[in-house]
């Protein structure tokens, strides 16, 4: 009898343990680092910290370990068995160099890829069942841009039944074409209103200009229960949540151009549909 008391004690105090809420913070400053991307390494579970760096661990094994993404910081991969109340992130400097060198003028401007409703089709892009989803577009440089080499603003066609806030990053291009390192080292979040289809953000305050290997425009949806569109569990008989975040966004299909997708810790290309390669629409100005 003593023994199966001491088991109950055990797993109860384990599972309290692994419910704790853990708070993110910055290294040095010790501020909370917020919607920080954190997954399960190996088991398809994605989530985010709050607005204000926590989070609680999902019901998973102490023998894994967790991944946490944060823009401005370098990854940090952790066992779940090791962590304590407080994570400390690392800042990653970026060395700009010669991408914020000259002032803008803001005279003259470009669009790349404009927006055409007729062409895209509508797709959610918001976090499935492992929740959260990164989607990425890239921008090939050209000679043309060369007068206009300043990013001016970003603009996305949206769709949401309720306000969602959701984080752009802006990423150099890796020598194997995903996603690289940041153009921009701060969250860019953006708040979209409910009924809102015309989604700008603006960049004329930041002298952020066009690498020649180009950049990737990256949407990360946010975890947060203000953000949630759909249960599923609510409107049929699976056994697992599926849950969907907003907003959803303007994709197209494509037989030149992969988009890309981040998910388990890694960035992957596809889906491959029908009609070719889905990836996000995005509308980018560029000026002087």
């Amino acid at each position: 009898m003593k023994q199966k008391i001491h088991i109950s004690l055990f797993l109860f105090f384990t599972t309290f343990c692994f419910a704790q809420i853990t708070a993110v913070q910055d290294s040095a400053t010790k501020e909370p680092i917020p919607y920080v991307n954190i997954w399960v390494d190996g088991k398809n579970i994605e989530f985010n910290a709050d607005e204000n760096g926590n989070f609680t661990l999902p019901d998973v094994d102490a023998s894994s370990s967790i991944i946490l993404s944060a823009v401005g910081y370098t990854n940090t991969t952790l066992k779940i068995s090791d962590i304590n109340k407080v994570i400390l992130l690392t800042p990653k400097p970026i060395e700009l160099g010669e991408l914020t060198i000259g002032n803008k003028k803001g005279k003259h401007s470009q669009i790349v890829n404009p927006i055409k409703k007729a062409k895209n089709t509508w797709m959610g892009v918001g976090g499935g069942a492992s929740g959260p989803l990164m989607a990425a577009r890239y921008f090939q440089y050209k000679a043309e841009y060369a007068t206009t080499p300043f990013i001016d603003k970003i603009r996305f066609e949206t769709k949401t039944y309720h306000d969602n806030t959701f984080n752009i990053r802006l990423c150099m291009v890796n020598p194997d074409g995903s996603p690289g390192d940041y153009l921009y080292n701060e969250n860019i979040l953006v708040t979209v209103k409910k009924g809102q289809e015309n989604t700008k953000i603006d960049f004329s305050k930041i002298s952020l200009r066009i690498p020649e290997e180009g950049f990737f425009v990256v949407v990360e949806h946010i975890t947060t229960k203000e953000n949630k569109l759909i249960d599923s569990k609510e409107q049929s008989d699976q056994s697992v949540n599926f849950y969907i975040y907003g907003p959803s966004f303007l994709c197209e299909a494509s037989d030149t151009q992969v988009g890309w997708y981040y998910r388990d810790g890694v960035w992957k290309q596809g889906p491959k549909l029908e009609k070719g390669y889905a990836k996000i629409v995005a509308e980018v100005t560029l000026t002087d």
